[in-house]
């Protein structure tokens, strides 16, 4: 998932951020729960459910966004067929593995056995979707890039914004930025919001992640 971003427009650039906040959480909780498995803090746990919950929604608004708005007008402008049918694939496939993940950090708190569920599942989770977002972003650049416009990418950042939860307009713009390298700031939405709100992100994952923060 290494690109050069400097020819990126900003929705383009958001993906991206978004798919490398994605894996990085995941991989966070992973060996956080990992922890939990072998020293239950129920505390802990329940801090780390609630990241992961919020994590999940986030994965969901995102696939969502993009199945409901950019591959069915891809398909309409007549973008590469084979490259939309492989996107559509991965997000089903990877639908039902996000969903088990979901339900076992549910359980989080209940003790070692439920962490140790929750560390192989997030693994599992982490690898489908490290996978399909390297796919998603050559296809991008690659067989569906003629379809792809500016104003397509206008339309569907905003598409995102009006179907997003209240509470990512203070979550997301700080998420993004957490990840944001050098030049990639213009794909942050409303980064001053991002830096406000930075600290308070901070504070939640260092709850949620502990050493693995």
């Amino acid at each position: 998932m290494s690109h050069s971003t400097a020819h990126l427009l900003p929705a383009h650039q958001t993906m991206l951020l978004a798919h490398r906040a994605m894996v990085r959480d995941l991989d966070r909780i992973a060996r956080t729960a990992v922890q939990l498995s072998a020293s239950p803090d129920p505390e802990w746990a329940a801090a780390l459910a609630s990241y992961t919950d919020t994590l999940f929604l986030v994965i969901e608004h995102h696939h969502a966004g993009e199945d409901e708005f950019l591959w069915p007008r891809l398909r309409q402008l007549g973008a590469d067929e084979a490259a939309l049918n492989l996107m559509t694939r991965e997000h089903k496939e990877l639908a039902k593995f996000l969903h088990a993940w979901h339900e076992s950090t549910r359980r989080l708190a209940s003790g070692s056995e439920a962490a140790a569920e929750v560390a192989q599942l997030t693994e599992d989770v982490r690898s489908h979707l490290a996978r399909h977002a390297g796919h998603e972003e050559l296809e991008l650049l690659g067989r569906l890039a003629p379809a792809l416009s500016k104003q397509l990418w206008s339309d569907f950042s905003a598409h995102m914004r009006k179907t997003a939860p209240s509470w990512a307009v203070r979550f997301l713009p700080a998420w993004l930025l957490s990840v944001a390298g050098p030049g990639e700031g213009h794909g942050v939405p409303l980064v001053f919001v991002g830096r406000l709100f930075s600290g308070w992100l901070e504070k939640r994952q260092r709850s949620a992640f502990g050493s693995n923060y």
